[in-house]
């Protein structure tokens, strides 16, 4: 099994969010908790996806192996003391808590069912229960139908929860990063997608009302 670098690098970046040890306001310090255990469980299940569950054919690059980490670090910490009572954090409407953090629930909940889709797609592939004219298969089933990457929305679903749960700027940041790396590489998949399968030499043709990221529109 070939396991990046980063493997073990996600998940102590949540050791940045520390919550704070100022009880005077005990109702923040809970959502404190909570944030910090939405938080630890998407870097949890990521790690844990990454040693048992996706299957890495290129070697990381130096640079991505020594940049990822710093990148989520640094948005670890900033959270993180955003996120601290003492530091004047202050809860928003609890309707939007509840909202936001039942979407990151469904994010997280769509995002491993995602990939675990693809990793037995994988092992069919290689069993030779599927077509050897092209090196990949047409992924299907649920979102897969609708968009070429549901991992990928329900990446941005986690995140949009994360920022309506705890309404500051820098989950708003993270988001907007998360997006517009994801809408990236989304659109790259797709392309590829749709060169691969392109319905000659025996080989399928691409869902041709498929998009790339979100049903119905990109």
């Amino acid at each position: 099994m070939k396991v990046p670098g980063i493997s073990v690098q996600y998940f102590p970046a949540t050791g940045c969010l520390l919550v704070s040890n100022d009880a005077t306001l005990a109702e923040n310090q809970d959502l404190e908790y909570l944030f910090v255990g939405l938080w630890s469980l998407h870097f949890l299940r990521r790690t844990i996806e990454v040693l048992f569950v996706h299957d890495y054919r290129r070697k990381m690059p130096c640079v991505e192996s020594i940049g990822a980490p710093i990148y989520y670090w640094f948005f670890a910490f900033w959270n993180g003391i955003a996120l601290r009572h003492d530091n004047g954090y202050r809860q928003t409407f609890i309707a939007l808590i509840a909202v936001g953090s039942a979407m990151f629930l469904l994010g997280e909940f769509g995002n491993c069912y995602c990939h675990l889709k693809l990793r037995a797609f994988r092992k069919e592939k290689r069993a030779g229960a599927l077509s050897h004219n092209s090196q990949h298969v047409i992924p299907r089933g649920c979102l897969f139908e609708c968009v070429s990457c549901p991992h990928y929305l329900c990446e941005i679903l986690s995140w949009l929860g994360f920022f309506l749960a705890t309404w500051i700027l820098p989950a708003a940041i993270f988001l907007l990063a998360t997006v517009i790396t994801l809408v990236t590489y989304s659109y790259k998949k797709h392309k590829a997608y749709q060169q691969e399968f392109d319905g000659l030499a025996g080989r399928e043709l691409y869902p041709k009302n498929r998009k790339a990221l979100i049903p119905f529109i990109f």
